[in-house]
């Protein structure tokens, strides 16, 4: 009588089966994770590099186009000699009104882009500081020497220097009352010896 083997039970058999097929998904599923994760990862590194370097602008760059600008009026002589002309410029709005004045007036020095108008601020001239008194609404403008030593003479010259400055300082800041020439910190008698600057010039009655 011939002995059989003994075969395992189908139930043990399809476990087997079973269990290959679920270690199998297991591995399969754990290396898509590991890949996603990557893939992630790369995404939040490219981010983290690349979005500074697009939205980030320069300190130059950012001040130019969030600065406000205003316009003011600079007068010069007209070409007969026998009145004012003017001419639209565009400054900085920021900054203190004596900051305010001293760039208006650096337009005015720069001189008229019009060759018919005339510039009667002598060569080389700068205005070193300006000083607001509120009490008694007067201006200070703190010239270099090249106001008077540059100047060219003439009473109809120094008339224009003055003139020039006072009326531009009128128009874009009408609440100044009067106006004090200094020269290097220090009050003088007049420009180019015609007319007395020696005191604070009333703006409304300057002829």
């Amino acid at each position: 009588m011939t002995r059989r083997g003994r075969s395992r039970p189908s139930s043990d058999r399809d476990a087997g089966r079973g269990s290959g097929v679920r270690k199998g998904g297991i591995g399969t599923n754990i290396g898509r994770k590991i890949l996603i994760a990557l893939a992630i990862l790369a995404v939040i590194v490219a981010a983290i590099y690349l979005v500074p370097r697009l939205t980030m602008k320069g300190p130059a760059e950012v001040e130019k186009v969030s600065e406000e600008m205003r316009a003011v009026t600079i007068f010069f002589g007209n070409e007969a000699a026998d009145g004012f002309v003017s001419e639209t410029r565009e400054v900085p709005a920021a900054g203190s009104f004596e900051e305010q004045v001293k760039l208006v007036l650096g337009e005015l020095i720069k001189g008229a882009r019009d060759t018919k108008k005339i510039s009667a601020i002598p060569q080389g001239t700068e205005l070193i500081q300006v000083f607001w008194v509120e009490d008694t609404q007067t201006l200070l403008l703190d010239f270099n020497g090249a106001l008077s030593t540059n100047h060219p003479g003439g009473s109809t010259g120094e008339y224009y220097t003055i003139a020039n400055v006072v009326k531009t300082v009128s128009a874009n800041f009408p609440q100044t009352a009067r106006i004090q020439f200094l020269i290097e910190g220090s009050a003088v008698e007049s420009i180019a010896g015609h007319y007395a600057v020696d005191k604070p010039i009333d703006v409304k009655k300057w002829r």
